[in-house]
């Protein structure tokens, strides 16, 4: 087990029992968990694509491709941009 899942489970059983109250999080904050997501998500993408054989450039590419379409979606429903955001940090 990673030693940070013991902690996105405090997390997320927090947020659990407070989930109809709009929290007014900081644009911080929605870098720091994408970057949580994010992690989490590529490490599963690339088990998916090992599992599947999927040759090393290719998965890079489609690594690189999620990643941009992690942050349109952000940018889209937001207005943030994940880019501008790390320069910021």
């Amino acid at each position: 087990m990673n030693p940070y899942e013991p902690i996105f489970e405090e997390i997320a059983t927090g947020l659990l029992e407070v989930a109809e109250i709009k929290p007014n999080y900081s644009d911080k904050a929605l870098l720091n968990v994408t970057l949580i997501f994010q992690s989490v998500f590529m490490d599963k993408v690339f088990d998916c694509m090992q599992r599947d054989g999927i040759p090393y450039e290719d998965q890079l590419k489609m690594v690189q491709s999620a990643g941009e379409e992690i942050r349109r979606v952000i940018h889209t429903y937001t207005g943030l941009d994940t880019f501008e955001l790390v320069k910021q940090k």
